[in-house]
């Protein structure tokens, strides 16, 4: 990863990344199918305590998704170096930002469906799963502008504007 950061994706081979791994190109093969998979790896996935917290929650669904999207973004804040590092890599390479984007459509797909099962439609529970991975990329956008914030607080602001966006949205359709 370093690699890629000091001299950019488009300047480095799989070769030179296997060798600063210490692995053959064969076995870098193996685990990715590219260098932009090995650039950003596998991000951490909600956990499954998490999810079934959020299923099976007594509090509002607002406070429990929030509690969840809380949970998710410590994992995120524990390798905070990593998470900037792929975040450059991001912002440099299309072929990565396309890798990711599949990842995010797993964790969307995963999160409707621990929704619908709260919920009971389908609409509504992608509709919370699309916003809550938004909020959690947005979140991660606005800590990567700011030296001062962390990781929590800038999902603590994404979410304020999320709720006001959709007291906005509820008043106008009434």
């Amino acid at each position: 990863m370093k690699l890629v950061v000091q001299r950019g994706i488009e300047n480095v081979t799989t070769e030179e990344i296997a060798a600063s791994a210490g692995i053959s190109t064969r076995t870098f093969f193996n685990y990715y199918l590219n260098k932009e998979a090995a650039a950003i790896g596998e991000p951490p996935g909600y956990r499954e305590e998490d999810m079934e917290a959020l299923q099976t929650g007594t509090a509002s669904l607002a406070a429990d998704l929030k509690t969840f999207l809380d949970k998710h973004m410590e994992t995120l804040a524990e390798d905070e170096a990593v998470l900037r590092m792929v975040g450059s890599v991001l912002r440099s390479n299309e072929k990565a930002r396309g890798i990711l984007d599949g990842f995010l459509a797993s964790e969307r797909d995963q999160l409707t469906e621990c929704l619908f099962a709260r919920v009971k439609d389908r609409q509504i529970a992608a509709a919370l799963a699309s916003n809550a991975t938004d909020v959690t990329e947005r979140a991660i956008r606005l800590w990567e502008q700011s030296e001062s914030l962390s990781l929590i607080a800038a999902l603590d602001i994404i979410w304020e504007g999320l709720l006001s966006a959709a007291q906005l949205l509820a008043a106008s359709s009434e």
